[in-house]
């Protein structure tokens, strides 16, 4: 359980309307001091063993709950080793390999991003083509896209989807299937 103790010194308003509650109490106007917040465990707040009472004025640090503190510095070789860990350090990449369609480098299984920007930049032109032969994003026709490149013609399969028709050739990354 803990207790809060607040003791505040109230602006000029205030005080003079706690002044004239506490007399009509009947009782002398407490002295008001400086704020103050305290949040301790109850068994702070009275005295430990009984009711002993001291001539001594409680110090504004009697109140304060202590923490514990470093009993040493740690040494700069210990700090290093620390850091230095093998688990800490970055990782050496093994799977680095060459792109085979531009030649940077990549890691295995996963996509160039010289060549994945490509890609992105084709299907960009590509989704704009479509804006322009549609008139608008929300007259999209239900049928499947099929994208021709300049020399291609559509194929038996290909029969009821819409076409789009690109006036350059095909790149080599981008497959008929």
């Amino acid at each position: 359980m803990a207790a809060l103790v607040v003791l505040s010194s109230p602006g000029p308003y205030l005080r003079g309307l706690l002044r004239r509650c506490w007399g009509q109490l009947g009782g002398p106007s407490p002295p008001w001091a400086p704020a103050l917040a305290i949040q301790t465990p109850t068994s702070l707040l009275g005295p430990v063993g009984g009711e002993v009472e001291s001539d001594e004025t409680p110090s504004f640090l009697d109140s304060i709950f202590w923490m514990a503190a470093p009993k040493s510095r740690r040494t700069i070789e210990v700090n290093r080793c620390r850091r230095r860990n093998p688990r800490n350090l970055i990782k050496i990449k093994r799977n680095i390999d060459v792109c085979p369609e531009c030649g940077n480098l990549k890691q295995k299984h996963i996509l160039c991003g010289y060549c994945y920007e490509k890609v992105k930049q084709e299907t960009a032109a590509i989704r704009k083509q479509i804006r322009a032969q549609e008139g608008g994003p929300h007259k999209a026709p239900v049928v499947e896209t099929v994208v021709l490149y300049e020399g291609e013609k559509p194929r038996e399969k290909d029969e009821g989807k819409r076409i789009i028709e690109r006036n350059r050739k095909r790149p080599s990354w981008f497959t008929l299937d």
